[in-house]
């Protein structure tokens, strides 16, 4: 989770972070799949899957134009 923080906070305040790592967690559990799925949370986009753990790996986020390269598990 810290890769996850560590590759964000450049572009986003914590509060928005925190806020996109519930949603991502909740959004990526619905699918239940390890298959990646695209998402959107107000202007953030992302792409992620859940696990067979029940942790979710973050592929990407997207803030703005600028596509971030994450690759982590939250």
């Amino acid at each position: 989770m810290n890769k996850f923080f560590d590759y964000l906070e450049m572009d986003l305040p914590d509060c928005v972070i925190r806020e996109l790592l519930h949603y991502i967690r909740r959004f990526a559990a619905a699918f239940g799949s390890d298959m990646p799925v695209e998402g959107k949370m107000g202007k953030y986009a992302f792409c992620a899957s859940a696990q067979h753990s029940g942790s979710v790996r973050v592929h990407w986020v997207q803030v703005g134009r600028e596509r971030i390269a994450v690759d982590a598990t939250i």
